[in-house]
């Protein structure tokens, strides 16, 4: 296998790994206290009005680097932040007393309007439940319902985009091929 055809299959590759990357699940962390970390991971990635997001929620004892094995009690909290130039919350949904085994807690949530959000996990251990742990906020962006057209216009977005480039691939394959005799 030459150098042209290395490039060109890499180029390939890459091309079409890249919607796989783009639809992936994501997450974001928080450190408590410097004792345990909160994982936030969400389906869809990017939220949108009406529609489910499934929300996963890990606790992990960062000395063990393990989920916290004893049970927990979680209150999440969803807020919307105000207007522009506001510092004033809008909580939306509030659930106390969530009992978690296994440091993993999973629960839907459908977001009735745009903008940010904000989502508070406080949790405290079994064992001690006086003491609350309060998690810094996890910030999300909620966007408008997805129009119809818009699967049409990936879908023909990523076919133009694959054609340009397998033919910028062969263009600068033979071009290297030229530039080496």
């Amino acid at each position: 296998m030459d150098f042209s055809t290395k490039i060109l299959t890499a180029f390939l590759l890459l091309i079409f790994l890249s919607p796989a990357l783009v639809s992936a699940n994501g997450g974001d962390q928080r450190v408590v206290e410097n004792k345990y970390l909160i994982n936030l991971s969400r389906a869809p990635f990017t939220p949108r009005v009406g529609t489910k997001t499934s929300m996963l929620a890990s606790f992990v004892d960062i000395a063990k680097d393990k989920l916290i094995a004893e049970d927990l009690i979680v209150r999440v909290r969803i807020a919307k932040l105000g207007g522009i130039d506001s510092a004033k919350r809008e909580f939306l949904f509030e659930k106390k007393d969530i009992r978690v085994q296994g440091g993993v807690l999973g629960f839907p949530y459908t977001f009735g309007n745009t903008g940010l959000h904000e989502i508070f996990m406080d949790f405290a251990l079994v064992s001690n439940p006086q003491k609350i742990y309060e998690s810094p906020d996890f910030l999300m962006d909620v966007q408008d319902k997805e129009s119809k057209l818009n699967i049409s216009r990936f879908v023909i977005g990523f076919m133009l985009s694959s054609i340009v480039g397998v033919i910028l691939g062969f263009i600068f394959g033979l071009w290297l091929g030229q530039r080496r005799t």
